[in-house]
């Protein structure tokens, strides 16, 4: 095989390589997109029995995922965030760009106290169950499972109490 046969084939490999890639990134991304929307739809339906206007409200925007290697003007992450209105407070749930393998994570935003802490929701790529990530400093992050009496339990904090 000479040198130009051996380029053509080098570029054949690396065009099906690319193309597998793509294929992949477009199935993750795809999964990416539905499990944020289950998720949003999830929370809503959790929190419909107990929604009350200027105490506890739902609601959607549209929102582009975005990160320090993929400005939002480029990102084709285009989604939704969910921000929880409870009493007064906001708590965001803001998607992240996917990330190796197709994980996802949501940063939770609004329910933290600690200076250096901060709430994500994590999907494992190979998984379908939500994971509360609490992270505080350099120990290693708390990890809960994520379902309605937790977010309740979280969200519950934000309720001022009565001092007697």
């Amino acid at each position: 095989m000479d040198d130009v046969q051996q380029l053509g084939e080098m570029l054949r490999h690396y065009a099906d390589s690319e193309a597998h890639k793509k294929q992949q990134f477009d199935v993750q991304s795809a999964r990416w997109a539905q499990k944020l929307g289950e998720l949003f739809g999830q929370i809503e339906q959790w929190l419909e029995p107990v929604k009350t206007v200027g105490l506890l409200e739902v609601q959607r925007e549209a929102y582009v995922a975005s990160g320090p290697s993929l400005p939002a003007e480029t990102s084709t992450f285009k989604t939704e965030k969910l921000t929880v209105q409870i009493t007064g407070k906001p708590v965001e749930f803001v998607p992240e760009v996917m990330g190796v393998g197709g994980s996802i994570s949501v940063s939770v935003m609004g329910l933290t106290a600690a200076r250096h802490g901060s709430v994500s929701l994590v999907l494992p790529a190979d998984k379908n169950d939500w994971l509360w990530k609490k992270t505080n400093g350099l120990k290693d992050p708390d990890t809960f499972a994520f379902d309605a009496n937790f977010l309740a339990s979280q969200l519950q904090s934000l309720i001022p109490r009565e001092r007697g």
